[in-house]
């Protein structure tokens, strides 16, 4: 197994801790196709995570021990470094503008790629809301002396540049609390990225020719929905709305007169977006209280009540979509992914209520293993973009659109498993000291390696 392509992606979910390392196929084409080494899901308990936010730093670090372990005897990893992602209802995005005066224009130096990454790395220390922390800087339009709406800056002369951006922050606790949970994991493990999940999400599950097309990604977690627009291959829009797949099972709960745990396997199991075409003669028998006979349910009413709440989804996602200002340039449609986006005939609701083309979103671009197989699901959808990003960029007009990891590399990166599981030599993911991330200094990369933009 060669050692330099291999990079892991730590998904921190409102449930779950879910893992995937995965490598560079040896005889597939550059950034085309990954495969899968190993992953691991990991059910965490309630109220370890609440609204996205990492409440319990213990509870949460066993549940990642316990999946990086599982990963690793699956791929045979010493895994010392990981990109993690982030998310919840803490999370906040802005638009931002800002500019620097080149000294360099005067001798009609053109633009250069430096001067670009400069730009975005000076917006790192951004006025946000006191106790959030900026992580992500995404450009949209550069703006070269007098011309605005620029898309490739490099190359062209003039002293302003500027640019417009969405800046990404998350609250100081939340975020710091996610770092701990890493460390009491493993106190050797770091992190290389720490990623906005739908924006990791987004690189798993969309195609370039969509994100250039125009499409709106609709991540529909447990506590969250949030849509991401892309137009012409750049961020365009962000948002997040206080409502998810919770909302939905506690809608079942109260409307059927079950238990929580057993409205969201009546979800699962059961659960239609549409309930026009079913019977109303077609019961269902739920599990009660312990010593009671099981509780009769309508099929009927579980699609009518979810029908309702999704509806509703949709509206807020619309509504918000032709706000954006983007509804005519979304050729793609709306790409559904999250758990909730398991739901039959979900995309035929959002395409009713929206009147765009709707698909339901899975891993794409995966070597074909049985590993593969086995992860193309929507629990290991933001992990594996984790496992993208350290391949692929989300913006490749820069350096990088996340926060520098502030963690010395570790030179020595111990086992995730227990000594003595395994005998045979492992491969370890360790970081090297470049001026590259070390996903991108394992694969050796540079600004002329990236797609076409």
């Amino acid at each position: 197994m060669a050692q330099e392509n291999i990079v892991v992606g730590v998904d921190i979910g409102s449930t779950k801790i879910a893992v995937v390392a995965a490598q560079l196929p040896v005889s597939g084409a550059f950034q085309n196709t990954i495969e899968i080494l190993g992953f691991s899901e990991v059910l965490m308990p309630t109220g370890a995570v609440v609204n996205g936010s990492v409440e319990n730093i213990k509870q949460v670090g066993k549940a990642i021990r316990t999946a990086l372990a599982e990963t690793a005897l699956l791929s045979d990893l010493d895994i010392g470094i990981v990109n993690v992602s982030f998310g919840g209802t803490h999370v906040k995005v802005t638009a931002q503008s800002d500019g620097v005066l080149r000294p360099s224009a005067s001798t009609g130096e053109e633009v250069t790629q430096k001067d670009v990454d400069q730009l975005v790395e000076d917006m790192y220390r951004a006025k946000t809301e006191p106790n959030f922390e900026v992580l992500h800087v995404l450009p949209m339009d550069f703006v070269v002396d007098n011309s605005a709406g620029v898309k490739e800056p490099v190359g062209r002369t003039g002293i302003k540049l500027g640019a417009n951006f969405l800046v990404v922050s998350g609250n100081n606790q939340s975020i710091q609390r996610t770092r701990k949970s890493l460390l009491d994991a493993d106190e050797n493990l770091r992190y290389d990225k720490m990623i906005f999940a739908p924006l990791a999400t987004g690189l798993a599950v969309l195609t370039g020719n969509e994100m250039k097309a125009g499409i709106a990604l609709v991540d529909i977690g447990d506590h969250t929905t949030d849509l991401i627009i892309y137009q012409d291959k750049i961020v365009r829009h962000i948002v997040s709305f206080p409502i998810g797949g919770r909302h939905l099972t506690n809608d079942l709960s109260i409307g059927c007169g079950i238990q929580p745990e057993n409205a969201e396997q009546l979800k699962k199991v059961y659960g239609a977006a549409i309930s026009e075409d079913i019977p109303l003669n077609v019961e269902i028998l739920v599990n009660f209280l312990a010593g009671r006979p099981p509780k009769q349910v309508l099929k009927k009413n579980v699609a009518l009540i979810l029908e309702e709440r999704l509806k509703e989804i949709a509206a807020m996602v619309y509504a918000e979509i032709l706000n954006s200002g983007y509804e005519e340039k979304l050729i793609g449609g709306i790409v559904l992914t999250g758990g909730t986006a398991n739901i039959p005939d979900i995309e035929l609701l959002f395409e009713k209520v929206t009147n765009l083309s709707v698909r339901v979103g899975f891993p794409e671009n995966l070597a074909h293993t049985s590993k593969a197989d086995a992860v193309s699901n929507s629990s290991f959808t933001t992990a594996i973009g984790l496992a993208w990003a350290g391949v692929q960029s989300i913006d490749p007009r820069v350096k990088s659109v996340c926060k520098p990891s502030q963690e010395e590399p570790v030179k020595q990166a111990p086992p995730a498993v227990a000594a003595g599981q395994r005998t045979q030599e492992k491969v370890k993911t360790e970081p090297k000291k470049t001026g590259l991330s070390f996903w991108e200094s394992l694969l050796g990369r540079n600004d002329q390696q990236t797609d076409e933009y």
